[in-house]
């Protein structure tokens, strides 16, 4: 069963008609979801004899604030918890797969390849820009909420100051080793399974791709399943990286689109495999950078199933969409609930600009008082005060 966040992450232009015109009247909307964990496989013959050990997590369980309708919540965040008493450093192995996406809709023939030099984005392949980024250099100096975080990188700065008041002036940290795997083909063919449009007639560069989210997921359980099981195993944090390919939910329909990206996971024997895969935009028409990436990589570290509850929040207050009741840390600072979003704006070496999406505290969700840095509710300001409990409903005010 497929569950959306539906959060809008971007507009542009328009809206991508079957013909490969956008219509002027109806804006593309760019959105994130999630895929609840549903799927469960035998341990792959690659990794029968390997002593996988699970990534590290820690199990939290909370009294939600009188405002948010009290009771107990349980739930489960990836690392150590910032409530022991010694407090070190936690590594996770990120592996970056590019996915070089081939799609022939009987009208064009376009590749998708994130690993080669790219004039719609100064000649930078994709997954070198995924790779200088703060989500896994350790040069920026973080201020969250007034807040000294140290030079880290952004989900290990996030984690901290979502539990400055446990870990604030220790060595608690979550720390993310990427490697690159070898890029993995997939074809698409036929207008039923993917869709090129020309983003240059709408004041893009290049083309965009489209497929059904379920393929999509489909091929990248096969390939953790199958080709990369003697890499990829429940102990490592695969994201899946694709230029210029977005989404559907609903066959390739551009009414249903564009996912930008979505975290996921399945049960590989009795151990839980989390994954992310999400799109590379250089075509304008979303912009963003890493902006989707940093939203997923704090909402699967947060929320790996999916499925941590949460009190139902959404629609009131501070927070306008959809009622949810998951603890996704990206979701109410994500424009599709009406919230104003303040980006952390990051300079590079490498003469690019990087945007991180702010991102919510476990303190938001739950309610009392905040145990982030600052004394907020979110890692940017935004917040400074907890969730307010959706309407019944789903009414708005």
């Amino acid at each position: 069963m497929l569950r959306q966040s539906l959060t809008l992450l971007f507009g542009a232009a328009g809206m991508l008609g079957a013909s490969g015109a956008i219509a002027a009247d109806t804006p593309l909307k760019g959105f994130v979801t999630v895929l609840p964990v549903t799927h469960a496989v035998p341990v792959p013959a690659a990794q029968a004899r390997l002593a996988v050990k699970p990534l590290p997590t820690w199990t939290y369980n909370v009294t939600a604030g009188a405002d948010l309708g009290g009771g107990t919540y349980t739930g489960t965040i990836i690392g150590a918890s910032p409530y022991a008493a010694t407090k070190g450093v936690t590594n996770i192995k990120v592996q970056i797969v590019p996915l070089v996406v081939t799609i022939n809709d009987g009208t064009t023939t376009q590749v998708y390849d994130p690993t080669v030099a790219d004039p719609c984005n100064t000649n930078h392949p994709a997954v070198t820009v995924v790779q200088q980024s703060p989500i896994f250099t350790h040069t920026t100096k973080w201020k969250m909420n007034g807040v000294s975080i140290g030079a880290t990188q952004y989900i290990d700065a996030f984690q901290r100051a979502e539990f400055w008041s446990l870990v604030g002036g220790s060595k608690y940290h979550l720390l993310l080793k990427p490697t690159v795997l070898a890029s993995q083909p997939e074809a698409f063919t036929g207008a039923a399974h993917g869709q090129n449009f020309n983003a240059v007639n709408n004041g893009g560069c290049g083309y965009i791709g489209i497929v059904n989210i379920n393929d999509m997921d489909q091929r990248i359980r096969a390939l953790i399943t199958g080709p990369l099981a003697s890499m990829i195993n429940a102990g490592t944090f695969p994201i899946f990286i694709t230029k210029d390919v977005v989404e559907s939910t609903s066959g390739v329909s551009t009414s249903q689109c564009c996912v930008l990206g979505y975290h996921s996971g399945l049960t590989v024997g009795k151990n839980l495999q989390i994954y992310s895969p999400f799109a590379y935009d250089s075509s304008g028409l979303f912009g963003g950078d890493v902006t989707t990436l940093s939203h997923e990589m704090g909402e699967a570290i947060n929320d790996p199933s999916g499925s941590n509850p949460t009190p139902t929040w959404g629609n009131i207050g501070q927070v306008k969409g959809q009622c949810q009741g998951n603890f996704e840390v990206g979701d109410p600072l994500s424009e599709g609930y009406g919230t104003p979003t303040t980006p952390f704006v990051i300079p590079a070496a490498n003469g690019l600009t990087y945007h991180m999406q702010e991102l919510a505290f476990l303190s938001w969700f739950y309610g009392s008082a905040s145990l982030g840095a600052g004394g907020k509710y979110s890692n940017n300001s935004s917040f400074g005060g907890n969730a307010i409990l959706c309407a019944s409903g789903g009414g708005t005010n």
